[in-house]
C-alpha cells in the first residue's frame, strides 16, 4: 500500500504526504485495486479551484506507475489547446500530426481517430491494468464528452480504471450530464471539501517544520481550507521572513500578504468571468459581507441582473451565503482582492459606496465606515453628510459616532468656522464612547487655540465632566467652578456646569456643601433644567442615607426617577440609583423591578463609562441573594465593561462583590487578590463608603486566613467610624455581628458596645426596614448572649447569609452553655449548615461541621459517586479543594485552617491525592492543577 500524499510545495527531495484527503485516497486505491483484479472501475473527482484534484490526480498517477500500470493522462495544459481526441491520441503515442493510413474526409478520419483510441485502450488493457486520468474535463467539448462515455461504456469489463476530474466554476453543463450520468451507472463520485484544521495545521508544520502559534493558526484558518491558497500563503511568508521558528514553535512576525500568495488569488479569480471579477472588486470594497442589493445599486443596476454573476462565485467558492447577505468564504482571500485595488480607486468606491448607503437609508454606521475613508479634506458636501451621520449613529455605536467625528475633525481646516463646532462635537461623542482620555487631550489641544468665549466655555464644561468621570473630584469641582464665574455664560452651559460641580462635590466627600448647594437647585426648579434637577434629587438621595435616614432617601431617589422621565442626564441613572438602595436594605424584589423599568436608560444616550453600572447592580443583588456564582459571573462582566478610563467606583464595586463571593465560597487567597487590584483605584479615586466597604471585607480576609489578632488595629480603626458613618452596616447586614463577634474574640467588649449602638440607633431611627431591625438583633444577641435575639436575625434576616449566620451564632452559643443545651446547639448548627450547604458557602460550612464534631454529630460533607481509581478524575471534592489550596503555597496547617479540619486530615488526604495522580511532591500537585485549571 502506498503511503497516503499529501498537500506540500514540492521540495528538492519530494512530495510529503497529502494532508486531509484520507477518505479520497482510500476510494483511489479502490480504484487502482479494482484494475489489478481486472475489472473496470470509475472515480469522479470535483471540486473548487485549488482543492487540490489536480495534485490528487498526479499522486494516483505516481502510484499506478509504481504498480505497473499502463497510464495515458490528459490534464489542463493538453485540453486547453488541443481536443481530448487528439490529447488521448497523443498519450496512447499516436502520431497526431501524420495520422497517415486514414480516411481523407474529416467527419470519417474523426471516426477513425476515435476507434484508433479505443483499440489503443483495448490492447493496453490486454497486457495489463489502463489508468486514465482526464482532468479539467470543464474544458472539453460535449461532443467529445459523448464519445469519452462511449469508451468507457465500450471498455467494461477490461482493466481500465477512469480517473476524471472537473472543476466546478465555469463547468459547463456537458461535464455535469456527464458526471450524473456516469454516477448514474455506477461511478464513484467525490467532491473535495475545504481542509480541516488538523489538516491546515499540518501542511503548516510539513512546510516549515515547526508547530504554528495560536496567531499563526488563526491566520492560516483564513485560507477556507483551500490548500492553493494555504501553500501559497506559507510559502510566500517563508520566503518574505515574515514567520519566525524557535524551539519547534512558528510565530507570525509581520501581517501581510505575500505577492506569491497574491499571485495565487489572481490565478484563482482568473478562471472567473472578467464580469464576475468587477463585481468582486466592487463588493470586496463593501467589506467581507455584503447585501446583493447594495452592490447592484453600487454597479447601477439591478440584482437580477448580476445574478449570474453571483452564481459563478458561489460556485467557486470564493462566495458564500452568511444569513440575508453574501460573504467572501475566505478572509484571505478577501483581503488580497481589497489590496490588488489601487489606492485612488479604492477611495473612490468607498465614496461612491458610502453615498449609495447613505441615500438609501440604510443602517447609517455602514455608509458612515464607507464615507470615513472615502471623503477628502476639500469635499465640503462628504464632510457635511458625515456631520449628520454623526448624530444618527450615536444611540446605536457611540463608538463609531467617535471614530467618525474625530475624522471629520482631522478634515477640517482649524481656519474654518465649522472646526470649534465640529471639536465640541468629537469631544462629546468621546465622552459617550467612553473614551476619556481621548477626549481630555483634544479638549486641551483646542483650548490652547483662538475660540470665541462660548466655545472655550464649552470646552471648558466637557473637561470638567471628563475630570469627574475619571475620578479627579478636586480638578472637576475647580473647573466647574471657574467657568460658573464666567459672566453671560449661557444656561444650558451654566445648568452642566452646575451638575459636574454637584457630582464632584459628591465625590471629593464635601457632603455638606454638596448637600447645600442640592437644595438651592430643586428649591428653584424653574430656573434650571430638568437634567440638573435631576441631579440634585439624587444629591439629597445619598445624603439623606449617609445620614441615616433611610425613608428620605428612597423618597428622594424615588423623585429623581420621576424627574429622569423628562431629561437625558448623563449621570449614574436615578433608577440605578433607587436599586442600589434597596438591594442595601435587602428589598430584592423590589430592586429587581426598578432595574427591569430601566431598560435601556441605563446607558443614557451611550455613555458608556456609565454602561457597567447594570452589571454591578445585578451582581449585588445576586450576592444578597446568596448566588454567589452568578455573582462573579455578572461582576466579571462588569468589571470588563470598565476595563478602560471611566468611573472608577464601578471598578471598586465590582472588585467588592468579587472578593466577598470569593470569601463565602471558601477562598479567602481569591479575595484577597480581588482586594489587591481595587487598592490603586481607591488610593486615588475612592470615596469614604467604597473604602469602609473594602475595609471591612479586607479586615474578614485578614482573620479568615490568619486569625482575629491579625486584624486588632483595623477593627479599632471600624469600630470608631461606624458611628459616624453607617453606610457599610446599612449596605452589609452582617457586618455589624462581625465587628461585635471580632471584637468579644479580641476581649474589646467597649468597642463592640460601640457597634451595637449604632446599629441599634439605626434601626431606631428607621422603623420600616426589617433588615436593619435584624442586623440590630444579630449584634445585640451577640454581645448579650441573647439566645432570643439571635433566634429572632435567624429568623428575620432577608439575606439567606445573614440568616445562616445568626443560626450558627445562636448554636455556638447553646454549645457554650454546657451539656444541657446540647440539642438547642446542635439545632441551631444544623440550621446554619443547611443555609450555607444551600448557597454554596464551603468554608462556612466546614466551620459548622466542625463545631458539630466537637459535640459528637458527624454530617457527610463531601459529595460521593462514581470516580475512576486514579487520575484527576478520582479525585473527591475535599482532595480537589486540598489541592488548590497546596498549589496556592500553603501549608498543611494553613490548609487545615482554612478547611476547618486537623493537620492530620490534612496530611491523610495529602497522601491519597500523591498516590491517586502518581506524583511525589508538591511541586508536581502545583503543576497538575495549573494544567487541570487551564
Amino acid at each position: 500500500m502506498c503511503p497516503l500524499p499529501a498537500y506540500c510545495t514540492e521540495e528538492a527531495h519530494g512530495p510529503a504526504t497529502m494532508r486531509g484527503r484520507a477518505a479520497e485516497w482510500s476510494a483511489a486505491l479502490d480504484l487502482l485495486a479494482a484494475a489489478h483484479e481486472g475489472r473496470s472501475g470509475v472515480l469522479l473527482v470535483e471540486g473548487e479551484p485549488g482543492m487540490g484534484k489536480s495534485r490528487l490526480l498526479r499522486e494516483v498517477t505516481r502510484t499506478a506507475r509504481a504498480r505497473g500500470f499502463s497510464l495515458v493522462t490528459a490534464g489542463m495544459l493538453e485540453l486547453s489547446r488541443i481536443p481530448l481526441v487528439e490529447s488521448l491520441l497523443s498519450a496512447l503515442g499516436e502520431d497526431v500530426i501524420a495520422d497517415g493510413g486514414g480516411p481523407s474526409a474529416e467527419p470519417d478520419r474523426r471516426m477513425w481517430r476515435v476507434e484508433r483510441i479505443r483499440a489503443g485502450l483495448d490492447e493496453r488493457a490486454g497486457a495489463g491494468p489502463v489508468l486514465v486520468s482526464l482532468d479539467d474535463l470543464q474544458l472539453v467539448a460535449p461532443t467529445a464528452l459523448v464519445t469519452l462515455r462511449a469508451w468507457m461504456s465500450q471498455l467494461t469489463g477490461r482493466p481500465v480504471a477512469w480517473l476524471l476530474a472537473r472543476s466546478t466554476v465555469k463547468a459547463g453543463k456537458a461535464a455535469g450530464r456527464l458526471f450524473d450520468l456516469l454516477e448514474y451507472d455506477g461511478a464513484r463520485r467525490i467532491t473535495l471539501p475545504p481542509l480541516d484544521d488538523d489538516a491546515l495545521t499540518g501542511i503548516v508544520i510539513d512546510m516549515l517544520g515547526a508547530v504554528p502559534d495560536p496567531g499563526l493558526a488563526a491566520f492560516v484558518r483564513q485560507s477556507g481550507g483551500n490548500p492553493y491558497l494555504l501553500t501559497g500563503l506559507m510559502a510566500g511568508l517563508r520566503g518574505g521572513n515574515e514567520i519566525q521558528t524557535c524551539n519547534g514553535s512558528a510565530r507570525l512576525v509581520a501581517v501581510r500578504l505575500p505577492r506569491r500568495f497574491q499571485a495565487a488569488v489572481r490565478h484563482l479569480l482568473d478562471q472567473l468571468s472578467p464580469q464576475t471579477r468587477h463585481l468582486l472588486t466592487v463588493a470586496a470594497i463593501m467589506g467581507r459581507s455584503f447585501s446583493p442589493d447594495a452592490a447592484a445599486a453600487v454597479l447601477g443596476t439591478t440584482p437580477a441582473a448580476i445574478v449570474p454573476r453571483l452564481d459563478e462565485a458561489l460556485s467557486a467558492g470564493v462566495l458564500t451565503v452568511a444569513g440575508e447577505e453574501l460573504a467572501f468564504r475566505h478572509g484571505l482571500l478577501w483581503q488580497a482582492v481589497t489590496d490588488a485595488v489601487p489606492a485612488p480607486i479604492r477611495k473612490a468606491l468607498h465614496r461612491q459606496i458610502g453615498d449609495v448607503l447613505f441615500g438609501r437609508g440604510g443602517p447609517a454606521t455602514a455608509a458612515a465606515a464607507h464615507l470615513m475613508q472615502g471623503v477628502r479634506a476639500a469635499d465640503s458636501r462628504g464632510l457635511a453628510e458625515l456631520d449628520r451621520l454623526v448624530d444618527d449613529v450615536l444611540p446605536v455605536s457611540p463608538r463609531t459616532a467617535a471614530d467618525i467625528a474625530l475624522r471629520v475633525v482631522s478634515l477640517t481646516d482649524p481656519a474654518e468656522p465649522a472646526w470649534t463646532d465640529r471639536t465640541l462635537t468629537a469631544v462629546r461623542t468621546l465622552i459617550e464612547a467612553g473614551r476619556l482620555d481621548e477626549a481630555a487631550g483634544l479638549a486641551e489641544s483646542a483650548l490652547t487655540r483662538p475660540l470665541t468665549a462660548a466655545t472655550h466655555a464649552g470646552l471648558c464644561c466637557l473637561r470638567s465632566e471628563i475630570l469627574h468621570m475619571q475620578g479627579r473630584a478636586a480638578e472637576a469641582a475647580a473647573d466647574a467652578a471657574t467657568i460658573l464665574a464666567e459672566p453671560g455664560l449661557p444656561d444650558r452651559l451654566r445648568d452642566v456646569a452646575e451638575l459636574v460641580l454637584l457630582n464632584a462635590q459628591v465625590a471629593d466627600r464635601d457632603s455638606t456643601l454638596a448637600r447645600q448647594h442640592a437644595q438651592a437647585i430643586v428649591e428653584a426648579p424653574g430656573e434650571h433644567g430638568d437634567a440638573l434637577v435631576t441631579g440634585a434629587f439624587i444629591t439629597l438621595a445619598l445624603a439623606a442615607w449617609d445620614a441615616d435616614d433611610l425613608a428620605e432617601g428612597l423618597r428622594l431617589a424615588r423623585e429623581a426617577v420621576r424627574r429622569a422621565a423628562s431629561t437625558d442626564a448623563w449621570c449614574l441613572h436615578p433608577r440605578m440609583i433607587l436599586a442600589m438602595l434597596l438591594t442595601d436594605v435587602r428589598r430584592l424584589d423590589e430592586a429587581r423591578s426598578v432595574m427591569a423599568s430601566a431598560g435601556d436608560d441605563t446607558k443614557v444616550r451611550g455613555r458608556l463609562v456609565w454602561a457597567a453600572a447594570p452589571a454591578v447592580l445585578r451582581a449585588r443583588l445576586h450576592l444578597a441573594a446568596g448566588r454567589f456564582d452568578d455573582a462573579v459571573a455578572v461582576a466579571e462582566a462588569g468589571l470588563a465593561a470598565t476595563s478602560g478610563p471611566g468611573p472608577h467606583v464601578l471598578m471598586s464595586s465590582a472588585l467588592g462583590v468579587l472578593a466577598v463571593a470569593a470569601l463565602r465560597s471558601g477562598d479567602p487567597n481569591a479575595a484577597q487578590r480581588y482586594v489587591d487590584r481595587a487598592r490603586p483605584g481607591l488610593s486615588e479615586y475612592g470615596s469614604p463608603h467604597a473604602e469602609a466597604r473594602f475595609a471591612l471585607v479586607t479586615s474578614q480576609i485578614a482573620m479568615a486566613r490568619d486569625g482575629a489578632g491579625a486584624v486588632a488595629t483595623a477593627l479599632a480603626e471600624l469600630c470608631e467610624q461606624v458611628p459616624g458613618h453607617s453606610w457599610a452596616l446599612v449596605s452589609d447586614p452582617t457586618a455589624a455581628a462581625w465587628l461585635v463577634r471580632t471584637a468579644l474574640a479580641l476581649d474589646d467588649r467597649a468597642r463592640a458596645e460601640i457597634v451595637v449602638g449604632a446599629a441599634e440607633r439605626l434601626a431606631r431611627h428607621n422603623p420600616g426596614f426589617p433588615a436593619v431591625a435584624a442586623a440590630a438583633e444579630h449584634a445585640r444577641g451577640l454581645l448579650d448572649g441573647d439566645a432570643c435575639a439571635l433566634d429572632r436575625a435567624s429568623m428575620d434576616h432577608a439575606d439567606p447569609w445573614a440568616r445562616a449566620s445568626a443560626a450558627e451564632d445562636l448554636g455556638a452559643l447553646a454549645a457554650s452553655r454546657g451539656t444541657g443545651s446540647r440539642q438547642a446547639a446542635i439545632a441551631g448548627l444544623d440550621q446554619a449548615l443547611a443555609g450555607y450547604d444551600g448557597i454554596g458557602a464551603a468554608r462556612d460550612a466546614a466551620r459548622v461541621r466542625r463545631r458539630l464534631r466537637r459535640l459528637g454529630v458527624r454530617r457527610r460533607h463531601w459529595t460521593q459517586g462514581d470516580r475512576p481509581v486514579s487520575g484527576w478524575g478520582s479525585l473527591t471534592d475535599a482532595e480537589r479543594r486540598i489541592s488548590e489550596l497546596v498549589a496556592q503555597g500553603l501549608t498543611n496547617r494553613q490548609v487545615a485552617d482554612q478547611l476547618f479540619i486537623s493537620v492530620h486530615t490534612t496530611a491523610f488526604h495529602l497522601r491519597h491525592i500523591f498516590r491517586k495522580l502518581q506524583i511525589g511532591s508538591r511541586l508536581e500537585l502545583a503543576r497538575r492543577v495549573m494544567e487541570e485549571n487551564r
